[in-house]
């Protein structure tokens, strides 16, 4: 039998009851070089937010889950990760529009599995506690986490106890309930656990890759000046944390001041992040005006007295002088050449850019080196 015959064969046995022309037409663009990213916009398209949400046997939410496997057993992982993130976003979209919370734990596990076999154990290993937080928001503390796809995968992949996990599933279906609306998004649920999980180191080959959420980057940003700023500390956390090896803490005391965020780089160490140090500290500051210079030269104080290089302000409307050279922006420069420490700001424009799709690791990158070669 030819590898096509094959191919036919294991959609037929995935699919039964589907009509086999819909089978066959998903399996000619899936054996296109492109076509996984071909049709996660055309499966996008052919199903309704609400037809997804039911599983089983011939459902669109099975069409759509084979159709990833099928890109999984090929090895190409990149293209199951369109797939399975296309039905993911998909969900959420359901989640706004029926105002209802539905369980995404099969993509994002599938997700969580695809990075496994890539050998980026960071991104694996978060997804795979998405996978959890779902888990637990639909079966609630009292189903046996033992047996599920994120117990052995936790235990046995990540090295988790069993303890762990099942603290973790208690605690994420608890604060699930507290948050209400806000915890139909696992990224913003995973926040509310401690960062025990941690347990991966980033592997050279995913220390420069990342990956956010559009749909929650837009969601969280859909609620900056409502809440006295707490919307933005939450988006600057999660953007920070998900840059591969870092550890990131929200609203820390010490007995001097209040840090918004604060994190530490861990890995190779191998572009330039490993030149700013291991801790940095990020300042928010969700205003209807720029921040600033009293504002920026504070930051620059508390970075001085952490002995910290690094530092991000957050802030809406950017800083004052910007693009004269004057005030903050002045500062700025001033700060990194007296002291070596670098602060770059991120503004609504370059939080919509990430919501866009763009890189916030490679985004950090590009304003750092702005600062440090004083750059026009």
């Amino acid at each position: 039998m030819d590898q096509e015959s094959s191919l036919e064969q294991w959609f037929a046995t995935q699919l039964p009851g589907v009509d086999a022309k819909v089978w066959k037409r998903l399996l000619s663009m899936a054996s296109k070089p492109d076509g996984a990213y071909t049709l996660a916009t055309k499966l996008q398209q052919s199903y309704k937010p609400v037809d997804i949400v039911v599983a089983g046997d011939g459902s669109p939410q099975r069409i759509w889950e084979v159709t990833g496997v099928f890109f999984l057993i090929q090895n190409r992982f990149y293209d199951a990760i369109a797939i399975f993130d296309s039905l993911y976003r998909h969900m959420l979209r359901y989640q706004s529009e029926a105002r209802r919370w539905t369980h995404k734990g099969m993509p994002l596990v599938y997700i969580s599995e695809a990075f496994f076999r890539l050998r980026y154990p960071v991104h694996s290993m978060r997804y795979l506690m998405y996978t959890l937080c779902e888990d637990a928001a639909g079966y609630g503390p009292k189903k046996r986490a033992e047996g599920s796809g994120v117990y052995f995968r936790a235990v046995w992949q990540h090295g988790l106890s069993d303890e762990l996990v099942t603290e973790y599933t208690r605690t994420a279906y608890e604060k699930w309930g507290e948050l209400k609306k806000a915890g139909w998004f696992p990224e913003r649920l995973l926040v509310e656990l401690d960062d025990r999980w941690m347990t991966e180191s980033p592997s050279e080959m995913e220390y420069s890759r990342y990956w956010s959420n559009p749909v929650y980057v837009r969601q969280m940003m859909g609620q900056l000046g409502s809440d006295k700023g707490q919307s933005l500390e939450w988006l600057a956390h999660y953007l920070v944390s998900m840059i591969p090896g870092s550890r990131v803490y929200r609203r820390l005391r010490s007995g001097s001041t209040d840090y918004d965020v604060v994190g530490s780089f861990e890995g190779p160490s191998l572009d330039f992040r490993s030149e700013l140090g291991r801790y940095f500290v990020c300042e928010c500051k969700d205003w209807g005006k720029p921040a600033d210079f009293t504002s920026f030269a504070k930051l620059a104080r508390v970075l001085d007295s952490v002995k910290s290089r690094f530092g991000i302000l957050f802030s809406k409307k950017g800083i004052s002088g910007q693009g004269k050279t004057q005030y903050a922006e002045r500062e700025q420069l001033k700060v990194f050449a007296d002291r070596g420490i670098t602060i770059v700001v991120i503004t609504k424009a370059d939080l919509e850019s990430v919501a866009r799709g763009e890189s916030f690791l490679s985004m950090l990158r590009t304003k750092y080196e702005t600062v440090r070669l004083d750059v026009a």
